[in-house]
């Protein structure tokens, strides 16, 4: 059993809460349904409680089969920066376990955000940040497993109109895996695994995308069972 399945299993033997944090992925943007007309998390943000995603099949799991609470606390749009800036309202004295999934919105500059960072400063200001996110999980005494993201479209891995992509997502991969080795902490590899399933059943990643980042709802799906199987919930 791996580091972040045997943690799971532990967290998971006992009544407990279970909190998600990350991006829009996490969030459920794409999946059929989306909208953000549930219970507010932060200021301008709400919970998603209808919408296909791979989070709601994931809690549906947990609460029918387990003594536990998962929550939603993923938000669309958002950053890793914006995760430690509100810390304390995303992140509750009750959660026993967190699954934080963020980096995907760390790929880019806005125009605006000047002086231009160089694709090193922007991932080493990427990088700082996980290792300062997984600090303040420790410091509030909070299991916490990374996962690093799905891939995107070649297109989307591209400039946009109004933002330089300083790097991409398999560098966010790559900069979680360090950041587990050096700071011990477990990791899913969503980016390895939705990679290798793609692989292995002869399909195109952006054949599982919405619009070149977000999941379709058979995309979701992959996760959701790529996730219970890399936990062995299955």
């Amino acid at each position: 059993m791996n580091q972040a399945a045997t943690l799971f299993h532990t967290v998971l033997k006992k009544k407990s809460r279970i909190k998600l944090l990350g991006d829009s992925i996490t969030h459920g943007v794409g999946g059929t349904g989306f909208e953000q007309n549930g219970e507010p998390i932060v200021t301008n943000f709400f919970r998603n409680p209808d919408g296909y995603c791979w989070a709601k099949q994931w809690k549906e799991y947990l609460e029918a089969h387990y003594a536990c609470e998962v929550v939603n606390n993923a938000c669309t749009g958002t950053t890793i920066q914006f995760i430690l800036e509100h810390f304390d309202t995303l992140v509750d004295e009750e959660d026993d376990l967190i699954l934080c999934t963020i980096g995907t919105n760390n790929r880019h500059q806005y125009h605006d955000q000047k002086p231009k960072h160089t694709r090193e400063e922007h991932m080493e200001e990427f990088y700082q940040n996980i290792l300062a996110l997984h600090e303040r999980f420790q410091k509030a005494n909070k299991s916490a497993v990374f996962m690093a993201n799905i891939p995107a479209s070649s297109e989307n891995e591209q400039d946009g109109e109004n933002y330089w992509r300083l790097f991409h997502m398999e560098d966010v991969y790559h900069l979680y895996q360090k950041a587990s080795e050096v700071c011990g902490f477990p990791l899913i590899e969503m980016y390895r695994l939705f990679s290798e399933y793609c692989e292995q059943n002869n399909v195109t990643v952006d054949s599982l995308l919405a619009d070149g980042l977000h999941p379709t709802d058979q995309g979701y799906d992959v996760m959701y069972q790529l996730i219970m199987k890399e936990l062995e919930l299955l």
